[in-house]
């Protein structure tokens, strides 16, 4: 395993399940991601940080990068937030409309990447005024009943990497559990057919690995250790390196399904940034082995666009030994 891939097992991230209930009957006509994360930046713009005097949200906006470092050109217009909101109760990708009676507990997690956990109990204090303010329309209250760190809090990605791991023939089941969208949104102004385009954006394991590892590039540079500048750990010759078996694991099975989640927007505008990607899972045998640890770790945190809304999901099936030529 390369120096630079080994550096970025540092990355770590705090989770905490939240537990809320409605004093009424509350109608989500959206998916509970977008609702939860635009009422959470809503609560967060009017909480102020002591040591900065910005606020929450100022703060999650700011790109922590000095403009010497490799990667900020590419990020300081727009990169990966600081946490996710995920695990939603009572949501399933392919029913995303649901209501919440009254009394019910209702449970999400916060998960906080690398030093983004500073600011837990600032995120605690948005979450409280968010379910203070309330959901839906009209604004209904929510208790706040808790919120616990996960007993596997930190995670990090050293945490699935072990010593015996072996080169051999392998088969493994990638489940997509909310849209994973390893694709640009809008329609590109180039009409030159790009790597994407030659593979009708099909979501193959060869992309799913080039995402997990530039977001791993990305989240431990702007939040493990903004400081660490050395080229080699960022430019495209380390995702090459990483990526140079990926594209070799054969597709064994496919059962995956395009899919529009209705996301939230504002009253007689139109919705422009709809929650598509596909749902499903696939099944590839060949040496997978040296790719399951990163898989594992970046499955909670979701890879490819909107992990902020908890797109991107996926879980990893029992991975095992295959005998194939």
């Amino acid at each position: 395993m390369s120096q630079s891939f080994e550096l970025l097992q540092n990355l770590s991230y705090h989770r905490y399940d939240v537990h809320i209930s409605p004093t009424d009957d509350v109608a989500f006509k959206a998916w509970p991601g977008a609702i939860i994360r635009n009422n959470l930046l809503y609560a967060a713009e009017h909480i102020r940080i002591q040591k900065n005097n910005r606020s929450l949200r100022e703060q999650i906006d700011i790109c922590p990068l000095e403009d010497d470092h490799p990667l900020y050109n590419e990020l300081k217009e727009g990169f990966p937030k600081g946490y996710v909101l995920t695990n939603f109760s009572c949501a399933v990708a392919s029913n995303p409309n649901i209501t919440i009676r009254k009394g019910e507990t209702f449970t999400l997690s916060l998960l906080l990447i690398g030093r983004f956990n500073d600011y837990r109990f600032y995120f605690f204090e948005a979450i409280r005024q968010m379910c203070e303010r309330g959901f839906g329309k009209p604004l209904t209250p929510f208790s706040l009943t808790g919120i616990t760190e996960n007993p596997s809090s930190p995670t990090t990605l050293s945490d699935f990497m072990h010593p015996e791991t072996n080169d051999n023939k392998s088969e493994i089941t990638i489940r997509f559990l909310t849209p994973v969208i390893l694709y640009r949104l809008r329609d590109k102004k180039n009409t030159q057919l790009s790597y994407q385009d030659k593979t009708n954006r099909f979501p193959s394991f060869y992309q799913l690995m080039r995402s997990s590892f530039s977001r791993l590039q990305k989240l431990y540079a702007l939040y493990e250790n903004p400081s660490e500048k050395t080229l080699s750990y960022f430019d495209e010759t380390c995702l090459e390196d990483f990526l140079v078996k990926a594209g070799r694991p054969l597709l064994k099975a496919a059962n995956i399904q395009h899919i529009s989640l209705p996301n939230t927007q504002k009253k007689g505008m139109k919705n422009e940034l709809p929650l598509a990607g596909y749902i499903g899972e696939q099944t590839y045998t060949g040496k997978v082995q040296q790719y399951v640890p990163l898989l594992k770790f970046m499955a909670e945190l979701g890879v490819g666009n909107e992990t902020v809304y908890g797109m991107g999901r996926f879980e990893i099936g029992e991975v095992l030994n295959n005998e194939i030529d």
